[in-house]
């Protein structure tokens, strides 16, 4: 049985899929990604990682904002994969 719910207002998307509950979540990120050399830099691990389902960075933001798709996953990890690529990542609420 797959059963799914979405709060748009949270961005957040939880599906129950057998026993096991996975919740996807649209993660907002405030970064210094300016240019796509930075992106490039950060592209491997964003895409290797089993959780994270799509993400995206708008250089066009003042903010160049990084959204990620992910699955089970907290906006920490995703944070700590930007820094230690060597690069400013902060979650926006």
């Amino acid at each position: 049985m797959n059963e799914q719910q979405i709060n748009h207002s949270s961005h957040f998307s939880s599906t129950t899929v057998g026993e096991k509950r996975v919740c996807t979540t649209i993660l907002v990120f405030k970064t210094n990604l300016t240019n796509t050399k930075h992106i490039r830099k950060v592209k491997s691990p964003l895409n290797l990682h089993p959780y994270i389902k799509d993400w995206n960075v708008d250089l066009h933001d003042c903010d160049n904002i990084l959204r990620v798709v992910a699955e089970n996953i907290p906006a920490r990890e995703v944070e700590q994969i930007i820094v230690n690529a060597g690069y400013y990542c902060e979650e926006l609420h």
